[in-house]
């Protein structure tokens, strides 16, 4: 879902896992620990806080392909940005995004090494879901995602609602995307190198939920995690997904 600044914080209590080599993270504790941020001029002192102690954030996206100017006096290396194609272009066929980040690369010398994409796209606009139809979200994959990972970045899976229409759509989004990128000749799959999920509940009802995840996609797949806190859940349910994601 799209979250605005009054969901952010109710966000960013959940842990979110990601993979960072010891190499390329930041000063700061958590690799597995990142942040979705979306400005607000009402309160500009917050937007520091998320990259100084004790915050143990690495990373961050926001919805767009573009780094959030507000940190760009950091590097990758302090605070990583994850650029996230998050629906359907007018045209499937614009690569405007694979442009996008082929050029922070190579001209602007950022070392993207993620890339995040579909935003909730078994989800209605009015949820904050990207709303995409599986065979036109299969194109657009294979414009723009599939080019940025033979660059050698790694992608995610479309991270789908956590509601029953998520696996559903990902199956159909695979088949149809298989079919595109065969274009006719030697079967091929779409392939990527995380799986992120969306996940808005108690944790028992998330621990299924992975389950699910886990028996559709195995090993060595990556989960990324986004869960909302609801402050209204009680402090056990708070803990546990940070401790359980901890020790992965």
């Amino acid at each position: 879902m799209m979250l605005t600044s009054t969901s952010l914080v109710l966000h960013v209590l959940g842990a979110l896992f990601f993979h960072v080599s010891p190499s390329s993270a930041g000063p700061l504790a958590s690799p597995k620990r990142g942040l979705v941020f979306t400005p607000n001029s009402t309160f500009p002192t917050d937007y520091k806080i998320w990259t100084q102690q004790p915050s143990d954030l690495t990373w961050y996206y926001n919805y767009e392909p573009n780094p959030s100017p507000v940190f760009n006096s950091l590097s990758q290396y302090e605070f990583e940005f994850v650029p996230m194609l998050w629906g359907t272009p007018s045209d499937p066929s614009d690569t405007s995004f694979f442009r996008t980040i082929e050029s922070l690369v190579k001209e602007k010398g950022i070392n993207i090494t993620n890339v995040l994409s579909f935003n909730e796209p078994d989800g209605p606009f009015d949820w904050g879901g990207s709303n995409m139809d599986p065979d036109v979200a299969a194109q657009v994959w294979v414009n723009n995602i599939e080019p940025i990972r033979q660059m050698g970045i790694r992608v995610g899976l479309p991270a789908c609602t956590g509601a029953p229409s998520g696996l559903p759509w990902l199956r159909l989004f695979m088949e149809s995307c298989s079919k595109v990128i065969s274009n006719g000749g030697p079967a091929r799959n779409c392939t990527f190198d995380f799986v992120t999920l969306h996940w808005y509940g108690p944790f028992e009802g998330l621990a299924s939920h992975m389950g699910q995840y886990s028996a559709e996609y195995v090993s060595p797949v990556e989960p990324v995690i986004r869960l909302r806190a609801n402050l209204n859940l009680d402090q056990d349910f708070q803990t546990r997904p940070c401790g359980s994601l901890n020790i992965t």
